[in-house]
């Protein structure tokens, strides 16, 4: 009949030593008796790592849709910017003002003008 004897478990929480500098300490120690081994063991990770290629592929891909999202946000907001609103008299001269103009602006505008507009292009 074999006798179970109990565990201890010594944690070493130190910066300054190391886990196997503990162990070789203990292991040298000839004061233990013959029942009295000491093992090193290894804590298990609770975070699982993730494969170096999948983590580099997800960088790659959400670098290249986040790339493509502000391309076309940066586009998109030049191209309005580039909106013009034409006004075309009818002596042939043309006033062109950026979409984005307000109304009233765009009314003090005409009434500069001495002559009616013939057309009014919008964007």
């Amino acid at each position: 009949m074999m006798l179970e004897l109990p565990k201890w478990r010594v944690i070493v929480a130190s910066d300054s030593r190391a886990a196997e500098d503990v162990h070789d300490e203990l292991s040298r120690d000839g004061s233990w008796d013959s029942g009295i081994s000491v093992e090193l063991e290894q804590s298990a990770s609770r975070f699982r790592t993730g494969d170096a290629a999948i983590l580099v592929a997800t960088i790659a891909a959400a670098s290249s849709a986040l790339t493509a999202l502000v391309t076309g946000i940066l586009g998109r907001g030049a191209a309005k910017e580039a909106q013009r609103i034409v006004i075309e008299l009818a002596s042939g001269a043309r006033l062109e003002v950026p979409a984005g103009i307000e109304p009233a602006e765009l009314n003090r505008m005409l009434s500069l003008i001495r002559e009616d507009p013939q057309r009014i292009l919008l964007p």
